[in-house]
């Protein structure tokens, strides 16, 4: 089989694909070189701009998908965005993009290709043929901008062709696994306050806080790595005070989250050295001697880093 698609078919998650083909240490270094032949640096912008149509960006390798699911790509993805962002709610936004790849070898003599190596560090396809949804939240860096004309037209394929398409828009469920999983868990939301994702050193918590302010909250089951609030366990009046409280070996600080006018609230206790950041941005908290208190928050994913812990601690508002 072609090395390329023998590379591509590693990268494939096991949930996602029944093909199973091994990729010896030689074909590996043939790839990693394809890449290194190519190495550019590329500026860091201080203030990222906003998301249009025609730039080019790099997708997070790891995210947290609104189902509480951590979702992992084997090899680093770049996209072109082909819409305008469209809101899904207040917070939330996705857009249409087609991922770009390095592979110019297996490129039809339709495919949009790009043998500038100056734009991203290396030629490339844009994958017209592999349009997908995502949401705007795990794109990572912009990289520049590129105007390509798409055209759909018949083509004839060879067998190699066929296949990297095949693997490709495989991979691809990567992305599109974002809005799938948002729009489930926006069939659910309505019969919980709010919840909290927690995820450290690759382990998931999904923690949901029943509707407040009513005598004798709905408690529906919950399957996988879902579990209600304390506080909905004791089947009392739950108010605006009650909060989702967060505690794990893994962690040596104690974390709450409530929500308050569709605003959340995250108090770590006790008062430690910690960064909270979302998109790269710090956020500003205030503390006392006791606790500090970042508030405003909104929906979205959120980092929590400290110098006391070695883990990667991320969390998810929804």
């Amino acid at each position: 089989m072609n090395v390329i698609n023998k590379f591509l078919i590693g990268s494939v998650d096991d949930a996602t694909s029944d093909v199973s083909i091994s990729v010896n240490e030689n074909d590996a270094q043939l790839i990693n070189n394809m890449f290194a032949s190519f190495n550019k640096s590329r500026p860091n912008l201080m203030i990222l701009p906003k998301f249009r149509r025609n730039q080019i960006w790099t997708v997070r390798n790891q995210y947290v998908d609104f189902e509480g699911e951590l979702q992992r790509s084997k090899h680093k993805t770049m996209v072109l965005l082909i819409t305008e962002p469209e809101e899904l709610s207040e917070d939330v936004s996705f857009v249409r993009v087609c991922p770009l790849s390095p592979f110019i070898d297996m490129a039809s003599s339709n495919d949009v290709l790009c043998n500038d190596a100056a734009l991203v560090g290396f030629p490339f396809i844009v994958e017209t043929w592999n349009e997908q949804p995502m949401l705007t939240e795990i794109l990572e860096k912009y990289v520049g901008d590129y105007n390509c004309e798409i055209l759909e037209s018949d083509e004839i394929l060879s067998k190699d062709q066929q296949t990297f398409r095949e693997i490709e828009i495989s991979n691809a469920r990567f992305l599109n696994r974002s809005i799938i999983a948002y729009t489930n868990e926006m069939e659910r939301a309505e019969k919980f306050s709010f919840s909290v994702d927690f995820v450290s050193d690759s382990k998931v918590r999904t923690i949901r806080m029943p509707k407040l302010n009513v005598q004798s909250p709905t408690l529906i089951p919950l399957t996988g790595h879902s579990e209600y609030a304390m506080a909905a366990r004791s089947g009392n009046m739950l108010t605006d005070n009650d909060c989702i409280e967060i505690d794990s070996v893994d962690v040596p600080f104690h974390i709450e989250v409530r929500k308050k006018n569709n605003e959340y609230i995250l108090t770590i206790i006790p008062k430690v050295d910690v960064k909270l950041s979302s998109n790269g941005k710090t956020l500003d908290s205030r503390s006392n001697d006791e606790r500090i208190v970042f508030s405003g928050l909104k929906q979205g994913l959120y980092d929590i880093e400290s110098p006391i812990t070695t883990k990667k601690i991320t969390i998810r508002l929804k």
